[in-house]
């Protein structure tokens, strides 16, 4: 019988509570703890500050066999703090042969294909360090996110709950790309006033 013990790793710089990936994961988790699952969740950037905090991390990890990653697109991979809590769980090998690990992953490009590096990325550590790979979901837009995501996070929730594969994780995203484009221009123009460089936005300074 699988255990129901879940932990979501929050990948995001800004934390727990003011990310979108903290609000993201725990969605998730709320969907679990309401199906009997034991949770937990750790900040990534704080655990890995010191190896006191790191070897928490690490016992944390080992205690659950659902492992819930949410975090941010970066450079098409993952954050450093990310990165290296990753390597210290494939030096040890923690949970192998026992944890599954599902990815919750997102960007601020309208196209939720970006992801698909970082989704191979974690695919490839589960594979290394003897985890299941339960697959991920890739969100695009996400400032924008709403109603949508949530609900197909409740149905990930009562599938991982209910011991059925996790239902078709298909990529999303939250608004058209012409819609993006447009409310990007808005934004950076805005900034370039603010910081008085407004004239120079078409600036080509190594076209020769």
């Amino acid at each position: 019988m699988t255990e129901k013990k879940a932990l979501l790793l929050v990948g995001s710089p800004r934390g727990i509570e003011q990310s979108t990936s903290g609000r993201l994961g725990g969605r998730l988790l709320d969907a679990l703890k309401e199906r009997g699952f034991e949770t937990d969740k750790l900040h990534v950037h704080a655990v890995v500050r010191s190896p006191t905090e790191t070897e928490r991390a690490l016992a944390a990890v080992a205690w659950a066999d659902l492992v819930v990653l949410s975090l941010p697109l970066y450079v098409d991979s993952f954050p450093a703090p990310v990165i290296a809590l990753f390597e210290r769980i494939a030096e040890q090998r923690v949970g192998a042969g026992r944890t599954r690990i599902l990815l919750i992953i997102q960007c601020g490009f309208p196209e939720s294909e970006q992801n698909a590096t970082a989704l191979a990325i974690a695919e490839c550590f589960a594979a290394e360090v003897g985890w299941r790979w339960l697959g991920g979901l890739a969100l695009g837009g996400v400032e924008t996110y709403g109603g949508s995501a949530h609900e197909v996070l409740d149905l990930i929730g009562k599938a991982l709950a209910e011991g059925r594969p996790a239902p078709d994780l298909a990529a999303n995203k939250a608004m058209p790309a012409w819609l993006y484009r447009i409310g990007g221009n808005i934004m950076w123009r805005r900034e370039a006033k603010k910081n008085g460089v407004a004239r120079r936005l078409r600036a080509k300074p190594y076209a020769d």
